[in-house]
């Protein structure tokens, strides 16, 4: 049945997407780096919110990139090396290390005029995720597949300073996707800073 939402969904983004009006687009290109946090619900995401801005023990370095046209925006984030587990839950059992590849495709809305050079923005879209694992227990069995691909919902908010085509970004994202127990409850939240550089 999820299936069916999901496909509605994809779906409905593509013919938003193809019907938005075409005029001259200015694309950019942004590498980022930052931290990246897996909670299993909104309200761990907010209590840990603080950790996004400090690489602790819950937290793992990210890197990424956007490539942005206009108002459409495509965005991968990935990290290697980090304390996986089943569900991606901070607390729950550790399966050993592992790394997590996320993209997605989103619409990014300005709802307020540039000033000075600063602008705030809002982004929501649809992606993927694809952890793998490496299991590190002796004799542990492996119950689950070593790699994994689910659809995500994507989210969130930044803010760029720009001078000319060269700028500044900081934003946090969100990939939502369902959790092993079928409830779309699993978050993994990033934060990033990076540099933008327009092409044209």
């Amino acid at each position: 049945m999820h299936r069916n939402v999901w496909s509605v969904l994809a779906a409905g983004t593509f013919i938003l997407l193809c019907g938005m009006p075409v005029r001259a687009q200015t694309l950019s290109v942004t590498p980022l780096a930052g931290a990246y946090i897996p909670t299993g619900n909104f309200q761990e995401l907010l209590d840990n919110a603080g950790e996004l801005w400090e690489v602790e023990r819950s937290t793992e370095l990210a890197v990424g990139l956007n490539v942005q046209l206009g108002s459409l925006r495509g965005s991968l984030a990935y990290i290697t090396g980090a304390e996986m587990t089943r569900e991606g839950v901070t607390g729950t059992e550790n399966l050993g290390d592992g790394s997590l590849l996320a993209g997605a495709l989103d619409l990014v809305v300005r709802p307020i005029p540039r000033i000075l050079g600063f602008q705030a923005y809002v982004l929501g879209g649809i992606g993927f995720k694809r952890e793998s694992y490496s299991y590190d227990r002796d004799g542990f069995q492996d119950p689950f597949p070593s790699a994994e691909r689910k659809g995500t919902a994507h989210f969130g908010v930044g803010a760029d300073f720009m001078l000319g085509r060269i700028g500044v970004v900081a934003e946090v994202t969100d990939f939502l996707s369902r959790s092993e127990t079928g409830n779309w409850d699993q978050h993994d939240a990033f934060a990033m800073v990076g540099l933008r550089i327009g092409l044209f």
